[in-house]
């Protein structure tokens, strides 16, 4: 996989994660979570190391038309719009704090109604938000489920350092 493609999500993605229509197995839903529009491949399959076979995931998700190429980083780190990015492709940019709702949405399902307000309440700042997430982590380990509250630490920092800009 050419580690320069950038992806981003198609609205069968988003309407995916909006409304968990279970057409994407629960494996592949945290490698569509991350996937930003902005993040190049090579630096996608290092956030998503602790995620098993993510190239293959990513492959899946693309060929099921959940993801598209929306751009080629370039080597200099710019993206370059490609010829197939469209407008309906527009959407796949979300701001941090948006995509960490979103991740929680997914991710905790009915649950997370107190999760997302307190994200909602959380300034959106790269700090207030990694804070909102550790204190959420807490949360959902003491009132929902541990397993789940390592997943929303581990998604909520790659979906943190995704913003980050490039050093």
């Amino acid at each position: 996989m050419n580690g320069a493609l950038i992806f981003g999500k198609t609205p069968k993605g988003f309407d995916e994660l909006t409304h968990r229509t279970a057409a994407v197995p629960q494996r592949l839903r945290s490698v569509l979570i991350l996937v930003d529009g902005k993040t190049r491949c090579a630096e996608l399959m290092q956030k998503c190391s602790f995620i098993p076979q993510c190239d293959e995931h990513l492959v899946w998700l693309e060929d099921h038309g959940f993801i598209e190429v929306v751009a080629t980083g370039a080597a200099s780190g710019s993206a370059m719009p490609s010829a197939s990015a469209s407008p309906a492709s527009a959407p796949a940019v979300l701001s941090p704090k948006n995509a960490l709702l979103s991740m929680a949405q997914e991710l905790l399902g009915t649950h997370a109604s107190v999760v997302m307000q307190r994200l909602q309440d959380t300034e959106d700042t790269r700090e207030a938000l990694a804070q909102a997430v550790e204190r959420c982590h807490k949360l959902i380990r003491l009132s929902i489920d541990e397993k789940k509250a390592e997943q929303f630490r581990k998604l909520g920092a790659a979906l943190l350092a995704g913003d980050a800009p490039s050093r």
